[in-house]
C-alpha cells in the first residue's frame, strides 16, 4: 500500500511540475472552453494498473475544479472490451482514476468533463504494452 501511496503523490507532483512548465507544447482542440492533458503512469503503460490522470483548464488557463469527470476505455481491436469510471478531482484541476488493462493494443480513453457551465468530451489514444 505505502508505494502506491508514494507512486500517487509522484504522480500529482510530475502533473504539477508539467503544468507549470508547459506551454508552446501543449496541444488542445480548437475553440474549445476547456482543455484537457493526460498523462499515465507507469509511462509508457502497460498490461496491469495504469494511473490516468488529467489536467483540466478553462479557455482562460484556470484550473477547473469540481467537476464530474467520467472516464472510458475502449479497446479499438476488441469490440466490447471496455471499462468505464469517474476520475477523482485531486485539485487545481487534476483528476485521476486507477484503471487496469487486461490486454495489449491501442485503446481510446474518452473523458467527459462535466459542470454546471460545461459539458466537454475528449478522446485521447493510448498504446498498452
Amino acid at each position: 500500500m505505502r508505494p502506491l501511496k508514494a507512486l500517487f503523490a509522484l504522480s500529482i507532483g510530475l502533473t504539477l511540475l508539467f503544468t507549470a512548465c508547459s506551454g508552446a507544447g501543449s496541444v488542445a482542440p480548437a475553440q474549445t472552453t476547456v482543455a484537457v492533458t493526460m498523462n499515465v503512469l507507469p509511462d509508457p503503460p502497460v498490461v496491469g494498473d495504469v494511473l490516468l490522470y488529467f489536467n483540466v483548464v478553462d479557455d482562460q488557463g484556470q484550473p477547473v475544479t469540481g467537476a464530474e469527470v467520467n472516464v472510458m476505455a475502449d479497446h479499438t481491436d476488441m469490440s466490447g472490451m471496455t471499462m468505464q469510471g469517474n476520475a477523482t478531482d485531486q485539485g487545481k484541476g487534476i483528476y485521476a482514476i486507477t484503471t487496469n488493462f487486461s490486454m495489449t493494443g491501442q485503446w481510446k480513453i474518452t473523458v467527459q468533463v462535466k459542470t454546471s457551465a460545461i459539458d466537454h468530451s475528449e478522446d485521447f489514444n493510448v498504446e498498452i504494452r
